[in-house]
């Protein structure tokens, strides 16, 4: 169904075949030109939600989230526009926002890709990592005792920055 012939359905739905007195100074495009917009601010943040959400699931942030609950940091040092591969290729490239205090390490992600994506909270005795290789770059793989199969990768200049902020209280093999 054309935009045109929609416009037409709407007019005669809407008047109910009768009375088209409402839309007579208005041409069926131009009706196509409002509705357009409209029907744009409606679908896409549904269709975008819908594939961060199955981002969430494939990637496996959802069983991290649910595996370590949110606190707010009292005062962490914060990481933003950070970027991290999870399982099966699921990239969130420049879109994490990680933070560390004495506590462990915050993760969560900007507004625009949070639904499926609760913010979650690791403290630091529950993180090992490993520097390693991922196709053509080197990562650090963090992985979480309570999600030992959920592979979390991150740059190693991040994990390096992540190191100073823990004090001692974790590091990663080389």
């Amino acid at each position: 169904m054309s935009l045109v012939s929609f416009s037409k359905f709407w007019t005669k739905r809407f008047t109910n075949g009768r009375n088209h007195a409402i839309f007579s100074t208005m041409e069926t495009e131009t009706i196509a030109l409002i509705l357009a917009p409209l029907a744009f601010f409606i679908i896409f943040p549904l269709f975008w939600s819908g594939i961060v959400f199955f981002i969430s699931r494939l990637g496996g942030w959802n069983r991290m989230a649910e595996a370590y609950t949110y606190h707010e940091p009292l005062s962490a040092e914060c990481l933003s526009m950070q970027s991290a591969t999870l399982r099966f290729s699921s990239s969130y490239r420049s879109a994490l926002k990680i933070c560390a205090d004495d506590e462990g390490l915050y993760f969560s992600v900007l507004f625009f890709f949070r639904p499926g994506h609760p913010p979650f909270f690791v403290p630091w005795g529950e993180i090992s990592g490993a520097k390693t290789s991922f196709g053509l770059f080197s990562v650090v793989d963090l992985r979480f005792q309570r999600t030992p199969d959920m592979p979390f990768r991150i740059y190693p200049r991040v994990a390096d920055k992540l190191v100073e902020v823990a004090n001692g209280r974790w590091r990663y093999s080389e």
